[in-house]
């Protein structure tokens, strides 16, 4: 998580990383490598890691505000 928004971080195929960020407005994952140096760095206090369980509880309610 990067404040109240779910990012994952994806392996791809050839070692590259995709970043994913949930869109709030489109109710789906996109994306966002603009969340990548923030994650590396975590110096904004912002980043924190979450369980499986927390994250689809924090997407199932951020899919619900844009419904």
């Amino acid at each position: 998580m990067v404040g109240a928004v779910p990012v994952k971080v994806v392996r791809q195929e050839g070692g590259q990383t995709a970043i994913l960020a949930f869109n709030v407005h489109l109710g789906r994952f996109e994306s966002n490598s603009r969340y990548y140096s923030m994650i590396r760095r975590d110096d904004t206090g912002l980043v924190r890691q979450v369980t499986e369980e927390e994250f689809e509880f924090a997407v199932e309610q951020l899919r619900q505000k844009a419904s």
